[in-house]
């Protein structure tokens, strides 16, 4: 609980006591320091426990593994960033080192434990991390490295974070508050906070919970998970709503994908957890059509609920079933398209009503079919437009502000990779169209979100800085790390500064190499240039070199300075490829940037309290692109993608196309997608509160010590949506 709570809230939990001593406190706040953190009220300390200073390092290893200083940082050239070799000379050396192996020319060589033998007039081996012909770690040379690693000097610049003390009897009301936000969010949550939800409902309990208030289908999974595991069935059979509740559960119980956009396990069910299943299965509205959506996970679970077995018992489950099987059942997604291609607009308006969801992501295209129904279809939209979420009013509401003027439209999907599809300006919906349906759109979320608190006669303050900072609601996928924000948001960098870009990467049972690489692109995304393993400098950035292999923990790094760069590159798409072996979700990985001002080849590789940003690496595909810099204006864009490609093999020169459409699309999220502050107007104008240019004010939104916060998802996503 207290690792949770640090990790996630920023908490350092301590015990009351007779106070510290001032002399440890000094110590306590200066080992703080060291790594880049700082506390916001130390006074605390004068009431704690000497104990925490005693037994506290439970919490170091968590602040290091916050950052990534947790693993030992080697990069191929031990001297980066003043050593790093010309390229072709460096690949002329590799080839006669390679040579010289095969035809053991090399008697005098150093031979390493790969059995490479490297001559003295070749490479001296002391300036490299790794074997520098194969590139492959090996023990000598890594550990050899790290000792000269952990000489250098240390940065004097500090990217700070800050923490709060709070004592041990609060910290569970603190985590249970951070519970509720996660488990009552009006979109999805990031997959890697379950495992910590987990852990802190085992402790608080389920009692307290609004289940009503659980509105997100993943989310509600955990919750059964826990009723499940407890045997607590009957519970299970009330909560659990319809066939994919049930998949959803087995995903959970199996550590499986809970969103169903992957593969999932199912758990062996005694007779009666099957009965349940089916009990559940027999009660649910539209059961045909609920299996037919996953149809192939729902044959393969019929061989072992056996259905048949209890016709007589669950007869409409048995005969949903048999139709499944036989392929005779229609969907609703079926009928829709069935009476769009008959072109009955009336029809498919009465059947999309029932459904408000669908009739909202299709209004655009039945404005387009048709033109002349245009009244019906806003008056349609505007009665199924009171039952939507404010989550996708919200969304529709900045689509139909650009869709006109956008040339393409940008799909991410659960699994956080991106389509950039063409949008048809030939069928443009005319200015009438686009008024009737953004009233309808502005006036449904006024009116939601009218029935919140009152703040008539409250001062709001919102932070212009919000503007730059998209509403996150697509976090199913997001990458698990110290800044948790969405994509496309816009974060300040500061220009003066070097940006040093990193990868770790950990191989568990096979030989893997990643790749870090930056790609230039001018104002209209034109590719300009690149640095890579194939590239290693180019005009204000450096590359630390290729490693191949991992079994002792391999580190790339870049450095950017970003004053330096070629003045024809406007952007700077940050990638980590996959070139072979494992893929990110299956061992230790993770990168980041830090902000440096010292970065010769005197001072650390990786210096923990530089650390701007560390993420985990979890996703599928064969390469991320986790942020983009804006260098006109001084801005890292996320963009958190993993993009499909070959399964091994991929670098630079086979993506920059793609990197280069799905980075200009995300480049321009704070104009396509709802912002921080639009929503934060939204509520100010539907709840009545009154705008103020300035603090202090009764209510502040802002990016942090706010009343509502950016870098609080879990609270975004639960209070404001």
């Amino acid at each position: 609980m207290k690792t949770i709570a640090l990790k996630r809230l920023h908490l350092v939990t301590v015990p009351k006591g007779t106070g510290m001593t001032p002399a440890r406190r000094v110590v306590l706040q200066a080992e703080l320091a060291k790594m880049g953190y700082r506390l916001t009220n130390p006074e605390l300390l004068e009431k704690a426990s000497d104990t925490f200073f005693l037994d506290y390092g439970d919490c170091v290893r968590t602040l290091q593994h916050m950052r990534g200083g947790d693993v030992a940082y080697v990069p191929l050239f031990t001297g980066f960033p003043d050593q790093v070799p010309d390229d072709d000379e460096y690949f002329a050396q590799r080839i006669v080192g390679y040579l010289g192996n095969a035809f053991q020319m090399f008697p005098d060589g150093i031979t390493l434990e790969n059995g490479m033998v490297v001559p003295r007039w070749l490479f001296d081996v002391g300036q490299f991390g790794a074997d520098p012909i194969s590139q492959m770690q090996t023990k000598t040379l890594w550990q050899r490295a790290k000792e000269k690693m952990g000489g250098k000097k240390a940065d004097a610049h500090v990217e700070w974070i800050d923490l709060r003390l709070v004592w041990a009897d609060e910290v569970e009301g603190a985590l249970q508050e951070w519970l509720e936000h996660v488990l009552f969010a009006k979109s999805s949550v990031r997959e890697e906070l379950h495992p910590d939800v987990a852990e802190v409902m085992g402790v608080t309990g389920v009692g307290w919970l609004d289940f009503e208030q659980v509105v997100m289908k993943e989310t509600r999974a955990l919750v059964l998970k826990l009723f499940w595991q407890a045997d607590r069935l009957d519970e299970v059979a009330q909560l659990a709503t319809g066939p994919t509740d049930v998949l959803r559960l087995f995903a959970a119980l199996t550590e499986t994908d809970v969103s169903l956009a992957g593969p999932i396990r199912f758990p062996k069910l005694s007779r009666k957890q099957r009965r349940l299943v089916l009990q559940i299965l027999e009660s649910a509205g539209n059961l045909a059509e609920d299996l037919q959506r996953y149809r192939g996970l729902w044959l393969e679970l019929g061989r072992y609920a056996h259905p048949g077995e209890y016709q007589n018992r669950y007869p409409r489950t048995a005969q949903a079933f048999d139709a499944l099987r036989n392929g005779k059942v229609e969907t609703f997604a079926g009928r829709t398209e069935t009476l769009m291609r008959r072109s009955e607009a009336g029809s498919v308006l009465a059947h999309l009503s029932k459904r408000p969801g669908e009739l909202g992501r299709k209004v655009h295209e039945l404005m387009r079919r048709f033109p002349q129904r245009s009244e019906a279809i806003e008056g349609a939209f505007g009665k199924a437009a009171t039952r939507m979420t404010v989550k996708n009013l919200l969304v529709l509401k900045a689509y139909f502000a650009s869709i006109n003027e956008q040339p393409f439209r940008t799909v991410i999907n659960k699994r956080g990779k991106i389509k950039v599809l063409p949008n048809n300006a030939l069928r443009a919906l005319s200015a009438e169209q686009l008024d009737g349906i953004r009233g309808v759109i502005e006036g449904a979320l006024v009116r939601q979100l009218a029935t919140r608190e009152s703040w008539e006669g409250k001062t709001v303050w919102v932070d212009p800085q919000l503007a730059r900072y998209t509403v996150p609601l697509q976090q199913r996928a997001a990458s698990d790390g110290l800044l948790a924000v969405g994509r496309g948001s816009r974060l300040v960098v500061d220009l003066d500064k070097v940006l040093r870009l990193f990868v770790y990467w950990k191989q568990t049972a096979r030989r893997t190499d990643l790749d870090l690489s930056v790609i230039q692109f001018d104002e209209a995304f034109n590719y300009v240039g690149h640095v890579s393993y194939t590239n290693l400098a180019s005009g204000g950035i450096v590359h630390s070199g290729d490693l191949q292999s991992a079994p002792h923990g391999a580190a790339e790094f870049v450095d950017i300075t970003l004053k330096k760069v070629d003045p024809n590159t406007r952007y700077l798409a940050t990638q980590v490829y996959r070139y072979a072996g494992e893929g990110f979700a299956q061992m230790q990985c993770h990168a980041g940037w830090m902000v440096r001002s010292k970065v010769d080849g005197t001072y650390k590789s990786f210096d923990l309290k530089t650390v701007s940003n560390k993420f985990d690496l979890n996703g599928t595909g064969g390469y991320c692109v986790p942020h983009v810099v804006d260098l006109e204006k001084g801005e890292i864009i996320m963009t958190d993608l993993y993009m499909g490609a070959k399964a091994f093999h991929n670098n630079v020169e086979g993506a920059y196309g793609n990197v280069a459409m799905a980075a200009r699309e995300i480049a321009n999220f704070t104009e396509t997608r709802p912002t921080m502050k639009g929503l934060a107007e939204l509520h100010v104008a539907a709840r009545g509160g009154t705008l103020v240019g300035q603090v202090p004010a009764d209510i502040t939104f802002g990016l942090s010590d706010c009343t509502y916060n950016a870098s609080d998802v879990e609270g975004v996503l639960s209070n404001l949506l």
